[in-house]
């Protein structure tokens, strides 16, 4: 089942795979949380659960990073890329700077969005992973964090115009950011 490896304290978010459920107004809700479910296991594959676990994680926590590059970046190589960055992250104890978490932090809060929110959820304050998924996952999330791209990226933006651009530091992911994100890059 697709809930075996969650703590026992976690929820649906994330687990609930997204498709439509041809259903009627009749249908008992856990029939679809159910259906929902057993779709969220037949895409947990074997080649998933041991990606995840040559990454180092348990499938909780690799559908929770699954769930952050999910809102990251939409194309798959993107996918792949910024996979890559958080686990490096995650590994060198830096942390994964993700502005999504910092968003759904302030709305599970019912808080305005606002990247300075201070949850646990919150990845540009605190290291590690957010205490589970942040929403939906897809098959492409979920393959780019058990296959991530093989490169030595800490940094990434994506610019005003869609592009994503990568950095190895500090001063060139700045660089990125003064060029390409004029906009995206001011909000709160």
């Amino acid at each position: 089942q697709a809930l075996a490896d969650n703590p026992s304290s976690a929820s649906l978010e994330g687990f609930l795979w997204p498709d439509s459920y041809q259903k009627t107004a009749s249908t008992d809700p856990s029939q679809i949380v159910a259906e929902a479910l057993v779709e969220m296991q037949q895409h947990l594959t074997t080649d998933i659960r041991n990606g995840f676990a040559t990454q180092g994680l348990s499938v909780y926590q690799g559908v929770t990073i699954a769930s952050i590059v999910e809102q990251e970046v939409p194309g798959q190589s993107d996918r792949n890329q910024v996979a890559q960055i958080f686990l490096k992250r995650l590994q060198i104890g830096m942390p994964l700077g993700s502005d999504v978490t910092a968003y759904y932090a302030a709305a599970q809060a019912g808080a305005a969005p606002s990247l300075s929110y201070d949850s646990p959820y919150n990845t540009l304050l605190h290291t590690g992973l957010p205490p589970s998924p942040i929403g939906i996952v897809s098959v492409g999330s979920l393959e780019a964090v058990a296959h991530p791209a093989n490169t030595d990226w800490l940094y990434f933006v994506t610019g005003d115009n869609g592009t994503t651009h990568y950095a190895q530091t500090l001063q060139q992911h700045n660089a990125n950011v003064s060029e390409y994100c004029q906009k995206l890059c001011t909000q709160d």
